[in-house]
């Protein structure tokens, strides 16, 4: 296949399209973060970082728990590893090679086992790479028997070492071992986990106080007390003209003012509770308006999820319209509970989608407006209030026309006491009884709901129990790139051993979703993968979009040009801390991707946001990428020359480094 002309165009990538949709920090793991001084712990974590692709920072872990007395076997070929991992000879610094001077002795003094055969295995590559004299066979055989751990690791990160017939048999191995782990671990079940935030507990409004004072309490029981002893006094004096009317009529008097009231104070309740519903239906933003940091999101998500999970057989205009004052109702009480805590809207998702489940449900079955319904006052209510009112009023009646018979003046302030007494006793009886059964009914609400949402809590969160760990991200983000690797080797029908280089660069994908554990790098839901290979005619570009969570490859794209059609490699960065690589051909557009989003970094975690983004640079393999591409800038063709001139004297510095791991016996 022939490389296109200088001249050819070229177009930017999609990732001019880019939006960030949500962002998650994992603030509570601590994978990536010593959380000691000591040389194991420290060790520890260089490891985990070496698992999560990271070999920047596995390196300075590393070396820092060995040169702190933390030497084992093991140690000493995990800092081989990653010494040498996504380096070139070229990148591999002086120091660097002093510090395996060092690893050798000290994996010569340790015991001989699984970790010292594999160092030597290292050794013994490096050694004959310089001098071109083992026969590729040999070396198969020898890594052969490694353990599979220790095989693993050395053909995963020593890619770049590996040369002619040997390269094709390490090539054959890491494509088996990307086709057996990409959908490996039950990734399309658990991928989309890992970007879900911890779900923020449930919350509930709770019952208002009973709203009593003093002047309502004075008002009852004065009122009642003067109510009392007037209508006491007036059936005394009824009583002296007829005894038997006197106690019939106080009876229905009582009678008839207790079933007044009981019914009376039931249709009261009903009615302001209904009334409480219709204006928390009528209040809608008053809790915060669409363009507030959380409002804003919270609100977007009711209107998608109500969009989304429309009743099955309903209309979506009339079901949109029919809930539209329940949805604002919801979305009050959602933004009133959470917004002045330290909750991001994404930990409520899960609450909005229960909510907006509830109110589906209660479509289906016809009773959205249950609870309204439920307030409606009986007829019998109705009734037994009016019923009672008439009889006691009769009652009333009865005994004022004997008793003003029998002592006009002290009947007729009786009469006006018991008026006076009533109006004062029945609001503040009205108020205590009302408040106190609108608490526990308004607490009795608080619970139902609070049982209902921490159960649906619960379930979101066993549902989560088995989101990925940081690991599993990053190996099947490598399973991904060596598909990707195996495919532009398929397409442009090259065996392994005639790529002189290759390069890879991750950027975040259209519309993305990202997330990340605290000292961790940002790992995306879409990625737009570029890979780079590097041959005696040119450079053969492929680029996909990858869908991490369902693991397949979109909008692929492929591009040739010559060594000399590069002009220009560079790396910027925006104000807000957004990394962008711009690949420049001649006579043609850049070749650009974001290779890191917004610099942002978590309050929780107090995290360095550029340190962050630069933990993100070294995942996403930018440095050695940029090795490759700026030497073509700079020496067009002829820098496949000069690099194998520069690898050579790499080389023969290296084995000089690590001569005698191989002849080490142990002890």
């Amino acid at each position: 296949m022939t490389a296109a002309p200088a001249a050819a165009a070229n177009t930017a990538t999609g990732s001019a399209f880019v939006g960030v949709q949500a962002t998650t920090v994992h603030g509570g793991v601590h994978i990536y973060v010593p959380e000691s001084n000591d040389p194991a712990e420290i060790f520890r974590v260089g490891v985990q970082c070496l698992r999560g692709g990271m070999p920047d920072q596995a390196r300075k872990y590393i070396r820092e728990a060995v040169l702190a007395g933390h030497v084992t076997s093991r140690s000493c070929f995990l800092l081989v590893i990653s010494l040498l991992s996504g380096r070139t000879l070229r990148t591999l610094p002086k120091g660097d090679l002093d510090l395996l001077r060092y690893v050798r002795e000290q994996s010569a003094a340790q015991a001989a086992d699984e970790w010292t055969e594999a160092t030597r295995a290292i050794a013994h590559l490096l050694d004959s790479l310089a001098g071109q004299e083992l026969d590729p066979n040999v070396t198969i055989k020898e890594f052969g028997k490694l353990g599979g751990t220790q095989r693993h690791l050395v053909i995963q990160h020593l890619e770049m070492f590996w040369s002619g017939p040997l390269q094709d048999w390490t090539w054959r191995e890491v494509l088996r071992v990307a086709a057996d782990g990409q959908t490996s671990r039950e990734r399309l079940d658990r991928v989309w986990k890992f970007f879900q935030p911890v779900p923020a507990g449930p919350r509930v409004r709770e019952a208002r106080t009973p709203e009593i004072g003093v002047r309502h309490r004075a008002e009852a029981g004065g009122g009642a007390i003067v109510t009392a002893g007037t209508v006491g006094y007036l059936a005394f004096l009824a009583s002296s003209t007829s005894a038997q009317v006197a106690a019939v009529a106080l009876l229905a008097l009582l009678g008839g003012g207790v079933l007044a009231a009981w019914t009376g104070l039931e249709w009261r309740f009903r009615v302001q509770r209904r009334q409480a519903l219709d204006e928390r239906h009528r209040r809608y933003r008053r809790s915060g308006t669409s363009g507030e940091v959380f409002a804003g999101p919270v609100d977007r998500m009711f209107r998608r999820y109500f969009a989304k999970y429309v009743p099955r057989g309903a209309d979506l205009s009339e079901w949109i319209a029919g809930t539209w004052a329940i949805r604002m109702a919801l979305r009050d009480e959602v933004v009133e509970l959470y917004r002045e805590s330290r909750v991001k809207p994404e930990q409520v998702a899960w609450l909005i989608r229960f909510l907006v489940s509830e109110v589906n449900g209660q479509w289906r079955r016809g009773t959205l407006r249950s609870e309204r319904e439920a307030l409606r006052v009986p007829p019998a209510t109705r009734i037994g209030c009016a019923l009672g009112a008439l009889t006691a009023a009769a009652a009333w009646f009865a005994l004022a026309g004997p008793a003003v018979v029998e002592r006009p003046l002290a009947a007729v302030a009786a009469l006006l006491g018991s008026a006076v007494g009533a109006a004062a006793a029945v609001p503040g009886w009205s108020r205590i009884v009302l408040e106190r059964r609108r608490f526990r009914a308004e607490a009795a609400d608080a619970a139902r709901k609070y049982d209902a949402r921490r159960q649906a809590h619960l379930r979101w969160k066993a549902k989560l129990e088995d989101r990925p760990n940081d690991h599993e991200m990053a190996f099947w983000l490598d399973c991904d790139r060596k598909m990707l690797m195996g495919e532009a080797l398929r397409h442009y029908r090259l065996a392994p051993h005639s790529v002189v280089a290759h390069a890879f660069l991750e950027a975040p994908g259209r519309y993305y979703k990202r997330a990340r554990v605290r000292n961790g790098p940002w790992r995306y839901t879409r990625y737009e993968l570029l890979i780079f290979l590097l041959t005696a005619d040119g450079v053969r570009q492929m680029s996909v979009q990858l869908d991490l969570a369902k693991a397949t490859f979109h909008d692929r794209g492929r591009l040739n040009y010559r060594y000399d059609a590069v002009t220009a490699v560079e790396v910027s960065e925006a104000d807000d801390g957004e990394k962008t690589f711009r690949l420049t051909l001649m006579n043609g557009d850049p070749i650009e991707a974001a290779v890191t989003g917004p610099a942002t970094a978590s309050e929780e975690t107090q995290e360095d946001p550029r340190q962050v983004t630069e933990i993100s640079l070294d995942a996403a393999g930018l440095h050695n990428t940029l090795h490759v591409l700026e030497g073509i800038a700079a020496e067009g063709k002829e820098w496949i020359g000069h690099e194998r001139r520069r690898e050579e004297a790499g080389l023969d510095k290296l084995a000089d480094a690590v001569r005698g791991m191989a002849d080490a016996d142990g002890k």
